[in-house]
């Protein structure tokens, strides 16, 4: 007896493919409990020497693409909505000093200088005796490392915390569009579900 199977049919993307003429940026966002403070302190300076070290005194920085790709995308944006790449990269170009004892500014700058995605690391804690909650924004297009992005985030923060909550979300724009054309979950990326990822 001979057994046919049966071929399985295309598999829908998790993600449709953007429309002709459409940026597609994807926005990681993380929110995680800071349990080791001295811990994040140090890793966070680690990451950024790290990261400063890739860079500094590099004769061929003004020419990285991730770099040019980003000053194009916010130079397009009347409100640019990521933070400035150019500004951190122009920085370290200059010697200057990132952070400044400020964990979560030198934790940004780090996940910026080692994958080249637009990063944002904010203390959501208003005492110091309240838990250290920090929220992490990434931006990042196809070309973009976000997969390196999210491992140095999630990593750093399984040595000193918790991940609370991680949501990637898809943003379409049309060239010239000040607004997005489509917001949506990415169905695979989607872990935990809370309004502190919003």
């Amino acid at each position: 007896m001979q057994t046919h199977g049966h071929a399985a049919g295309p598999v829908a993307p998790a993600i449709e493919p953007a429309a002709p003429g459409a940026d597609e940026c994807r926005r990681l966002r993380i929110v995680a409990q800071i349990d080791d403070p001295r811990t994040w302190d140090l890793t966070a300076a680690r990451l950024l020497d790290s990261g400063c070290r890739r860079w500094r005194a590099r004769p061929d920085i003004a020419d990285h693409p991730a770099l040019l790709r980003w000053t194009r995308i916010q130079q397009s944006q009347q409100v640019p909505e990521q933070p400035c790449l150019r500004t951190t990269f122009a920085a370290v170009a200059a010697g200057q000093a990132i952070g400044a004892g400020d964990a979560c500014t030198g934790f940004a700058a780090a996940i910026m200088l080692l994958s080249s995605c637009p990063t944002e690391a904010i203390l959501q804690s208003d005492t110091p005796s309240d838990p250290h909650i920090v929220r992490f924004s990434v931006y990042a297009y196809r070309e973009d490392d976000l997969p390196l992005a999210e491992d140095l985030i999630t990593t750093t923060i399984h040595t000193c915390g918790t991940v609370l909550v991680r949501r990637c979300t898809v943003v379409r724009r049309r060239p010239g569009a000040t607004t997005p054309v489509l917001g949506q979950p990415v169905p695979e990326l989607f872990v935990l579900g809370s309004t502190a990822a919003r």
